[in-house]
């Protein structure tokens, strides 16, 4: 591949990057023969059309966009990409937000965790998994007895 051009490189090694090829195991349903590293999405409620996502990191006291990742139109990619951003931040100007606000796209357990322990406080709406429909017990299931504690 050294005989590659310098953007044909670059565009091949990030495929296998976290906000693009990495960003899931799960083979997409279409890939654009012209763009491999878009995402095929309905998102929009309309037709579905190959897309990015652009991720903002925004000082929104100041009005400043403080980074910018771009990834895939997924759920893990983007929560990905404001990890990067994050600790890139972090690295280059010792800045670390005090508070993240993102919709529900990010209010996994795991992403949730991941910003506590930054001591960083998440305003985002918790990804609600209480209906099941894999057979496992759903929130539902569960009552609490408080004078056993269990």
């Amino acid at each position: 591949m050294p005989a590659a051009p310098r953007a044909v490189r670059e565009y091949l090694e990030v495929l296998d990057d976290a906000a693009f090829g990495a960003a899931s195991e799960v083979q997409p349903k279409f890939t654009s023969f012209a763009d491999p590293a878009s995402q095929w999405t309905g998102a929009r409620k309309g037709s579905a059309f190959f897309h990015y996502s652009n991720n903002y990191l925004i000082d929104t006291d100041h009005g400043v966009i403080i980074d910018v990742e771009a990834s895939r139109s997924i759920r893990s990619a983007e929560v990905g990409a404001a990890r990067t951003m994050i600790e890139r931040t972090r690295e280059r100007f010792d800045l670390t937000p005090e508070r993240l606000a993102a919709d529900t796209a990010y209010g996994s357990g795991e992403m949730l965790g991941w910003l506590v322990e930054r001591q960083i406080e998440p305003h985002i709406p918790v990804i609600a998994k209480s209906e099941r429909r894999d057979g496992t017990f759903s929130n539902a299931e569960f009552r609490y007895d408080p004078e056993v504690d269990a």
